[in-house]
C-alpha cells in the first residue's frame, strides 16, 4: 500500500535530491526516475546515523531541565557532555554540507 506524506527538505537536501534525481535520469532511454522514486530507494537501501541525527537536533534547554528534574546528577559533568554532544552534531553538519558543495562542483 502506497502513503503519502508532505515534507520539507532543507535547501542542501532538496539539491542533493534534484542533484540525485538528474544523475538517474542522465543516459537512462528506458523510463523516467521522479524524485519519489529517488527518496524510496534512499529510504529503503540507506543507513542513518541515529546518534548523529540525534546529536544534530538536541536541544540543550530541554536536556538541562531534564537532568535538573533527577535527583544525584553531577551538573558540570552533564553540561560539559551536552555541550560534547551538540558540537558533534555541529562538526558532523558542517561536514555534510562541505560534501554538498564538492558535490556541486
Amino acid at each position: 500500500m502506497k502513503k503519502k506524506i508532505q515534507i520539507v527538505l532543507s535547501d542542501e537536501s532538496w539539491s542533493a535530491l534534484e542533484s540525485l534525481t538528474n544523475e538517474a535520469n542522465e543516459g537512462f532511454m528506458n523510463g523516467t526516475i521522479n524524485y519519489s522514486d529517488v527518496v524510496n530507494e534512499l529510504i529503503a537501501t540507506g543507513k542513518i546515523d541515529i546518534r548523529g541525527l540525534q546529536a544534530k537536533h538536541t536541544n540543550i534547554r530541554k536536556s538541562l531541565r531534564l537532568m535538573a528534574s533527577q535527583k544525584e546528577i553531577d551538573i558540570e559533568s552533564a553540561i560539559k557532555a551536552l555541550m560534547d554532544l551538540k558540537s558533534k552534531g555541529v562538526k558532523k553538519a558542517n561536514r555534510s554540507q562541505m560534501q554538498m558543495e564538492s558535490l556541486d562542483q
